[in-house]
């Protein structure tokens, strides 16, 4: 039981804090517009994931009554050598219980090894349903001995609803914003990608959500001319999304795919490791290969794609009925 009234603190573990990637700030807009929803009379008190909690970080842990992880790829099978989520057994020990909200698995790996598997059942809540956002995550949080899991999707999808999904226009559009990343470069497909979104489209737009995005793209040279450039700022993808009145998504961002969605725009993501394809099995988002040919991406382009996304409803009310 969670008593939500002007003098209670919870702790959001927030994966934006330090953070240069700006997929980060999409995760976090959601997660903690449904953490408002369930606590809005609690103070929200903020700790970094990305860098250690230090000393003072420790001394708010004591007023908090829980900590909520927010999201992103921040769980791995070796946790000791890669840590995305920068904590030990240390901070563990100081820190109050944490629920997680839509987090992920870092790639397919093996299952966690015996330090991992302690520092979660240690650091994790034993008494409260943790939400993962896919079931291959599930899977690997299972086998390290956390089995009160749940398979909510990311918190980014659960406004995606059928009543909303209904308003997406499946046909083309006639410009479109696309993204590349940063650290999954393949320039030989992503150039046929850029070919594929010139031919098709009237205007392209390209988004820099990662901190080494815009360098990879000047990369391909002589290409992007005539492309126009939108900044590495959250609220720069917003605009285009809700400004430019034909507009689709294209690209390897899979949290940029599904801010288009919630912009009620045309999402194409294109797989470049395990999150997208994830989402693809367990929730039908529009998700498509990297394997294709320049008149293959044309054609996907000039389909019809409505957006029917199956969201996990039961589980993600599961989740939050643990705070009623």
């Amino acid at each position: 039981m969670f008593f939500d009234n002007a003098s209670s603190k919870i702790g959001i573990l927030n994966t934006s804090i330090c953070s240069m990637n700006i997929g980060d700030f999409i995760i976090m807009d959601s997660a903690y517009k449904q953490i408002s929803k369930l606590f809005p009379q609690s103070q929200k008190v903020h700790f970094p994931t990305h860098e250690r909690i230090t000393r003072v970080g420790m001394k708010r842990q004591k007023e908090i009554s829980i900590n909520i992880l927010c999201g992103t790829n921040c769980l791995n099978s070796s946790m000791l050598l890669h840590r995305q989520w920068n904590v030990d057994l240390y901070n563990a020990f100081f820190m109050k219980e944490v629920i997680t909200l839509g987090v992920g698995w870092t790639n397919y790996q093996d299952k966690p090894g015996p330090y991992t598997s302690f520092l979660l059942r240690h650091i994790l809540s034993n008494t409260h349903m943790h939400s993962v956002r896919d079931s291959y995550t599930e899977k690997l949080l299972k086998s390290a001995g956390i089995t009160n899991v749940v398979n909510t999707a990311c918190a980014t999808m659960w406004d995606l609803t059928e009543d909303h999904c209904a308003q997406i226009v499946p046909k083309k559009s006639k410009d479109v914003i696309f993204t590349l990343t940063d650290y999954r470069k393949d320039y030989a497909k992503d150039l046929i990608l850029i070919e594929a979104l010139k031919k098709s489209y009237d205007d392209v737009y390209f988004w820099v959500q990662g901190s080494q995005d815009y360098e990879y793209f000047q990369s391909f040279g002589c290409l992007i001319n005539g492309i126009k450039v939108v900044p590495a700022n959250l609220s720069d993808f917003d605009y285009v999304l809700e400004n430019v009145p034909s507009i689709d998504y294209v690209g390897t961002r899979l949290h940029a795919g599904i801010r288009a969605l919630q912009k009620l725009r045309r999402s194409i993501i294109i797989s470049v490791d395990n999150r997208a394809e994830e989402k693809r099995k367990d929730f039908n988002l529009h998700v498509i290969s990297r394997d294709l040919c320049v008149d293959e991406y044309v054609s996907i382009f000039n389909e019809e794609h409505s957006a029917n996304i199956s969201l996990p409803l039961k589980s993600i009310e599961l989740w939050k009925s643990q705070f009623e």
